[in-house]
């Protein structure tokens, strides 16, 4: 009897023994981060404007000094473009309007007589009149991206895209384009990712 309570207390502690290894030790490592989106934005200048956002319902003053125009007159402003945001990115011509309707009929004679060059410079001397490149468009007519390519800008202002406009009324302009006003409105869009 003594010696089968020895064997029963001897299998109760090699059961206690065989349970306890079946327990796992466990250990974690853990890692964390903050994830906070990057911020593309872009901002202009002209040389009646100071660098700010201009969006749809505040376009800048392009300074074309475009009053007075006769056939063979071509006037030249420029528009510099750079990020706010963190984010670089394009930016290119994507579209031209006019902000109140051609309602006359010398209004649409000069809307279509005029002719637009948009041509990318170094700086904003390097824009006149006389600059050469770009392709004579009418004035509606967006140009291309192989005419107009992007231009790539960097992150947090790093660089400025200047664009030089010149506008120009042909001599062969009607006498019907005579008092006619428009007002253009270049619409310039950046990408990035």
């Amino acid at each position: 009897m003594a010696r089968i309570r020895a064997l029963l207390a001897g299998g109760l502690v090699l059961g206690i023994g065989a349970a306890g290894t079946l327990a796992a030790w466990t250990d974690e490592e853990n890692a964390g981060s903050t994830v906070q989106a990057g911020t593309f934005s872009l901002v202009s200048q002209t040389r009646d404007d100071a660098f700010a956002s201009h969006g749809s319902g505040n376009a800048a003053r392009l300074g074309l000094d475009a009053t007075g125009l006769y056939p063979g007159v071509s006037k030249a402003g420029w528009m510099q473009i750079k990020t706010s945001g963190t984010l670089g990115g394009t930016v290119t011509l994507t579209g031209i309007a006019l902000s109140t309707p051609a309602t006359t009929a010398a209004d649409q004679a000069l809307r279509d007589a005029l002719t637009v060059r948009v041509v990318p410079v170094a700086q904003t001397t390097d824009c006149t009149p006389a600059t050469s490149g770009g392709t004579a468009q009418s004035l509606l007519t967006v140009p291309t991206a192989a005419q107009l390519p992007p231009i790539a800008l960097t992150g947090n202002g790093g660089n400025t895209a200047t664009y030089c406009v010149i506008l120009s009324l042909p001599s062969t302009a009607p006498t019907t384009a005579q008092g006619g006003t428009v007002s253009p409105v270049w619409t310039f869009t950046g990408t990035t990712g």
